[in-house]
């Protein structure tokens, strides 16, 4: 099973094909060998440090929703 994250792209470095991206508060260097049209502020999905799908706004914010109800059911059945 591969679980990726959606993260947004904060900055983007031509020169190494890679980009700084953000995952709620987290900052990442990723690749971007794998994907097409990415610019500053668009969210994609990172796995393995890469950057392996550039998601549409739709997209990005289903999958955004669904990982913050898995992070709330996760914190309350392993209360600190």
């Amino acid at each position: 099973m591969c679980i990726a994250a959606p993260a947004q792209i904060i900055e983007i470095d031509e020169e190494e094909n890679s980009a700084v991206v953000d995952f709620g508060g987290v900052r990442q260097k990723v690749k971007l060998d794998l994907v097409e049209d990415v610019r500053e502020g668009r969210y994609v999905l990172v796995h393995s440090g890469y950057a392996i799908e550039v998601l549409s706004d739709r997209a990005a914010r289903e999958s955004l929703e669904a990982w913050d109800e898995l992070l709330k059911v996760l914190d309350e059945e392993n209360p600190i």
